[in-house]
């Protein structure tokens, strides 16, 4: 992979996010003087749709954070997303193996994680009271939503069937080398 996407894809996704902040920062700014609780700005919406791996994480830390130690932390933690999804394209178009951990029991670990991030996207997109996901302020609130809502069940998809592909691969070639010693003593 040329050494710009590797770089590039971190740089562009971590400028799309402090863009995307500093619009859910207007846009709560602004309807806090007509409403006492607006709700979730679509522009974070779609931040955290286009990010979703780093949803759950972030749920956890947010509380712990001043305002502007989560949005840092947000931001450095989607370039290391995206510098993970570099890697991983480049190590897929080399050998069809996602960039993870060497190690076997390492490797298994990471794949039922990232797959069970995966499944819990796909609960939550299934389970998710749409009325209240999608408010109705405006059609440029929708206009937002919409790919919000399709990037979330591909996060969903890509990382269920790829990741899990890998933890198949990981647990047949394990049982194949296992076969093959057995056989050979």
């Amino acid at each position: 992979m040329r050494l710009r996407v590797k770089y590039g894809l971190p740089a562009l996704q971590m400028l799309l996010a402090i863009v995307l902040l500093g619009w859910t920062d207007r846009w709560e700014r602004a309807l806090m003087r007509v409403q006492d609780m607006p709700g979730t700005p679509p522009s974070f919406t779609l931040l955290m749709a286009i990010n979703a791996p780093l949803a759950m994480p972030r749920a956890f830390v947010y509380r712990y954070l001043s305002w502007w130690w989560d949005d840092i932390t947000l931001v450095v933690a989607v370039g290391l997303l995206w510098y993970w999804v570099a890697l991983t394209v480049e190590s897929w178009k080399r050998s069809r193996r996602i960039s993870l951990f060497s190690s076997q029991p390492l490797r298994v670990i990471g794949d039922l994680t990232v797959v069970g991030i995966g499944c819990l996207l796909a609960c939550g997109i299934l389970l998710a009271d749409w009325s209240f996901i999608f408010p109705r302020h405006s059609w440029a609130d929708w206009l937002l939503q919409i790919p919000s809502l399709c990037l979330l069940i591909l996060w969903a998809t890509v990382l269920i069937l790829f990741f899990g592909c890998d933890l198949l691969n990981c647990i047949l070639h394990r049982e194949i080398v296992l076969a093959r010693k057995v056989t050979l003593d």
